[in-house]
């Protein structure tokens, strides 16, 4: 099992192409990182073990740290990171003015 996604839609919304953990793009292992204002969040997409991370932080400092396991697809739907497991969706990250994390897990 693997974690479905368009890497061209999460360009979209991280406005830069992801970045492979090891070196090796094709292992799945996968960081994606946006900054606004004084903001900056970054995903960690491990997609062969269904699992992603993702941090916010404000000013440097750590204000939401989230391990979601058994994801099955990440989409986007406007400005938003719909995450899903089971094709039902369990949380998201607007992007918007800032960034805004809703997790029902």
């Amino acid at each position: 099992m693997d974690i479905k996604y368009d890497d061209l839609e999460l360009m979209e919304l991280f406005y830069s192409e992801g970045q492979s953990l090891t070196g090796n793009i094709e292992d799945g292992d996968i960081l994606y990182r946006r900054s606004n204002e004084n903001f900056k969040l970054t995903m960690f997409i491990y997609t062969y073990e269904q699992r992603i991370n993702i941090f916010l932080q404000y000013k440097e400092m750590d204000m939401i740290s989230i391990e979601l396991k058994d994801v099955s697809s990440l989409q986007k739907a406007d400005h938003y990171l719909k995450i899903y497991r089971n094709d039902q969706e369990v949380g998201n990250i607007c992007f918007g003015e800032n960034f805004l994390i809703s997790i029902e897990d």
